[in-house]
C-alpha cells in the first residue's frame, strides 16, 4: 500500500513538534491580603529561573516552568523577609496549585530605600541578611526601590540587571531609622584594562632610572615613583572610558572639579598586584581597583 506524500509530511511535522515541545508545567497560587504587592520567583539549583509580580485585585500569580523541583520565594516590600516554599514539584502538562501565601508585615520599623542608576528595565534589588536573600523588589520607572518594616541590623543590597555588573553594597540599618542606599549599574562593555568577570580595573606602569641619578639606590627609587605615577595615569584613562549608560562615560562627568577630585581620590586607593625590575634599570608595576562593592567605582559614582 502506498502512503500519500502529503500524509507522510504531516506525520513528520507532528512527530517533530511532539519531540521539540517543551515539557512544561504550571505553578499557580495567590498572596493574601489581596492587593498586596509581591514578587514571586522560582529558584532551581541556586539560580532564579522565572519571576512574576503578584497582587492586584485577586492576588493571583502563575509561573510556567520546565518539569522539575523548585523553591518558590514570595517577597513583598512590606515584609522583612520572604516566604520560601521548598520542594515544589512541577510535572509536565500539569498545574501545581499552592496554598495561599500570607504576607506578614515586618516586625521592625526601619526603612531602607534608594535608587538604581540608571533606572534600567527589569532591574532587581535583593536584600541579603546573614548570608541569605531576605527580600527582593523591582525598581519603578524612576529607579526607586524601598524595603519597609525592617528590624535593625547589617544588610547587603545587591542591584542586578541583564548585561550589567552586579553592584553590591553593605549597609547598616539602625532601629526605627530611614536609610538611603543608591546603586550604580555599569554596562558590561569590552574596555581595555577592565575585567568584568573578576570585577576589577588594572593598569600597568613603567618607570626608568634617570641618567643623572646620584647613585643606584636613588635611581631605583626615582624609577619606582615614575612607574607608580604612570600606572595611576593609566588607571585614570581606563576609568574615563567606562560607560555609565548608553550615552555617557565616566570621563564625561569629570568636567566638575569636585567630581574629578573624587575619582582621583578613588584612584589613590589602588592595590599593588605586582612590582618587578625589567633588568635594564626600569621598574614595572601593576595596580588594581574594584569596579563595584563598598570601595568600588560604582560607589563613588552613586554617592
Amino acid at each position: 500500500m502506498r502512503i500519500p506524500i502529503k500524509l507522510i509530511i504531516i506525520l513528520l511535522v507532528l512527530s517533530s513538534s511532539a519531540v521539540s515541545a517543551p515539557q512544561e508545567g504550571v505553578v499557580e497560587g495567590s498572596v493574601e491580603p489581596q492587593g498586596a504587592s509581591a514578587q514571586v520567583s522560582a529558584v532551581r539549583e541556586d539560580s532564579t529561573v522565572a519571576t512574576v509580580q503578584a497582587g492586584g485585585k485577586d492576588g493571583k500569580f502563575r509561573l510556567s516552568l520546565a518539569a522539575g523541583t523548585y523553591t518558590i520565594t514570595v517577597s513583598a516590600p512590606v515584609s522583612s523577609f520572604p516566604v520560601r516554599l521548598e520542594n515544589v514539584v512541577v510535572k509536565p502538562g500539569e498545574t501545581t496549585v499552592l496554598l495561599p501565601v500570607l504576607i506578614v508585615p515586618g516586625s521592625g520599623k526601619a526603612i531602607l530605600a534608594g535608587r538604581v542608576i540608571p533606572p534600567i528595565r527589569d532591574s532587581e534589588v535583593k536584600l541579603i541578611h546573614e548570608g541569605k536573600e531576605r527580600a527582593a523588589s523591582r525598581i519603578d520607572q524612576e529607579g526607586r526601590y524601598e524595603f519597609r518594616d525592617l528590624p535593625a541590623g547589617e544588610y547587603e543590597v545587591q542591584a542586578i540587571a541583564p548585561g550589567h555588573a552586579r553592584d553590591v553594597s553593605p549597609v547598616k540599618v539602625p532601629e526605627n531609622q530611614r536609610v538611603r542606599q543608591n546603586a550604580v549599574l555599569l554596562p558590561i562593555v569590552a574596555t581595555d584594562g577592565v575585567d568584568w568577570a573578576a570585577g576589577n580595573i588594572r593598569a600597568t606602569g613603567v618607570g626608568s632610572r634617570p641618567m643623572d641619578a646620584a647613585n643606584a639606590a636613588s635611581g631605583r627609587a626615582m624609577a619606582q615613583r615614575a612607574a607608580f605615577a604612570d600606572a595611576q595615569r593609566n588607571l585614570l584613562r581606563t576609568i574615563e572610558q567606562i560607560k555609565i549608560d548608553g550615552g555617557r562615560r565616566v570621563g564625561s562627568l569629570m568636567d566638575s572639579g569636585n567630581y574629578a577630585a573624587r575619582i582621583q581620590g578613588f584612584v589613590k586607593g589602588y592595590t599593588v598586584v605586582s612590582e618587578k625590575e625589567l633588568g635594564d634599570g626600569r621598574i614595572e608595576v601593576i595596580l588594581e581597583l574594584p569596579l563595584t562593592g563598598p570601595f568600588g567605582l560604582s560607589r563613588y559614582i552613586a554617592e
